[in-house]
């Protein structure tokens, strides 16, 4: 098959990688090794090129607007990714995040190929989970001009793959997507390629004893960080010696940074609040591997790639009930789940990880057994038979 993939965030060439991210950049890897050519559609600032990518070229395409008018991006951004896909002739297969709309002007005629939108978390259900979130006067008229992006690629698709039952069913709720053929397929992680990363040293800042608790992902009210600091005020009573490890991008709090939120609330104990930012995977991965607990406190999630990079680790795991992780985590054979928005339930959850050794032992083996399901190679073939489907090849 021939595939486009569109896509602003693709390591290592762009500025800012989250799950949709790391997600496409293994994919298209795992596609050309399987015999399929993939061509990219990915931003930059620094001048349009065209790379290499694990043998798929990556067309680094100009960002289509100034800095200073970053909160019009998205309208800009579907059209030089319609403009370019004309341009690079017929496709089997154009696969887009419904993110940002990136495809929302390409979906109204599809002349280059077949559109698979990908369900990431749209920006109405972001807003539904954290209705505060960002809300300056110039994000505010983002996400005006995003959310209809959206809604009409999404409802112009050919077909509509998840990577989570609920995202799906949350999106049948909200859309008119009735008609579109759809799939459920996870995301994949490379258990060895992140097993060989993780052998080097966590981050400066890491402690360098007592037991640590982790979180890695964008902290934001989304993920539920804010829920977690209050749990771990508890924790501290029964644990007084542990640590919170938080690894990720900084985000928003009532007007402030979530940061200063964290560090209030961890008041007397601040000195055990560990936050070490962003950081790429030969620090990351080292550091969640070092830590006794991992916590993913999400109050909602789609599909928590960071979780499973986690599993991939082995370590014993605290997730959220009620969204995507009950797709993949069993409470009490791989993981402990918790109900989302509560630090109560967290904070008993990581209390009795980090005192009983047998358990964390147990819910480790049995994470190892499990990732072994969303390795790239199955996960790819997965998506090719739903490619396949919708292209109409037999």
């Amino acid at each position: 098959m021939r595939i486009a993939v569109v896509t602003r965030e693709f390591p290592p060439f762009t500025s800012y990688t989250g799950g949709i991210g790391r997600h496409f950049s293994a994919l298209v890897v795992e596609l050309v090794r399987q015999g399929h050519a993939v061509e990219v559609l990915t931003v930059t600032r620094t001048g349009a090129r065209i790379a290499e990518h694990g043998g798929a070229r990556v067309h680094l395409l100009q960002r289509p607007n100034p800095d200073r008018l970053w909160f019009v991006e998205e309208v800009g951004w579907t059209l030089t990714v319609e403009r370019n896909l004309s341009r690079l002739g017929r496709f089997d297969i154009v696969l887009a995040p419904e993110w940002g709309g990136e495809a929302s002007r390409y979906s109204a005629r599809r002349r280059s190929g077949p559109l698979v939108t990908q369900l990431t978390t749209s920006l109405v259900q972001v807003l539904e989970i954290a209705p505060m979130w960002r809300r300056t006067r110039r994000m505010r008229l983002r996400h005006r001009l995003q959310a209809p992006l959206e809604r009409r690629q999404t409802e112009r698709s050919d077909g509509i793959m998840a990577s989570s039952h609920a995202i799906l069913d949350w999106t049948r709720r909200l859309w008119d997507i009735d008609g579109i053929p759809t799939a459920v397929v996870p995301n994949m992680v490379e258990p060895d390629s992140i097993g060989a990363a993780a052998t080097g040293e966590p981050p400066p800042g890491f402690p360098a004893e007592g037991p640590v608790v982790a979180f890695a992902g964008r902290l934001e009210i989304r993920k539920g960080v804010h829920i977690l600091a209050e749990a771990m005020r508890l924790v501290w009573d029964e644990v007084p010696e542990a640590h919170i490890v938080l690894v990720g991008r900084d985000g928003d709090w009532q007007g402030g940074r979530m940061s200063a939120h964290l560090r209030a609330v961890a008041g007397a104990r601040s000195d055990r609040l560990h936050i070490l930012g962003n950081q790429p995977p030969a620090r990351l991965y080292p550091a969640l591997r070092a830590a006794d607990v991992i916590a993913f406190p999400s109050l909602w999630e789609n599909f928590s790639l960071g979780s499973m990079e986690a599993m991939a680790l082995g370590r014993p795991i605290v997730v959220t009930s009620g969204s995507g992780f009950d797709d993949f985590f069993t409470d009490e054979h791989d993981s402990l789940m918790v109900p989302p928005g509560e630090h109560e339930p967290l904070a008993r959850a990581i209390v009795r990880l980090l005192e009983d050794p047998p358990l964390r032992s147990r819910l480790s083996d049995s994470v190892l057994q499990t990732i072994q399901r969303y390795r790239p190679e199955p996960v790819t073939r997965q998506h090719l038979e739903f490619f396949e489907q919708v292209a109409g090849r037999p």
